[in-house]
């Protein structure tokens, strides 16, 4: 979860497949897999409960 937006995302990688939830990051930065050298794509987000 990401401490200043309290934003979640799911990712996916676009090169091996994996998925991981991870905080939530602003537009146009990259994230690279943990697994490979491919890079994160979002699939959903969604904010923490109050």
């Amino acid at each position: 979860m990401d401490a200043l937006t309290g934003t979640t995302v799911w990712w996916a990688c676009t090169d091996c497949g994996i998925d991981v939830e991870l905080a939530g990051v602003d537009g146009g930065v990259a994230v690279p897999c943990p697994d490979c050298t491919g890079e994160l794509a979002e699939q959903w987000r969604w904010d923490a409960a109050a």
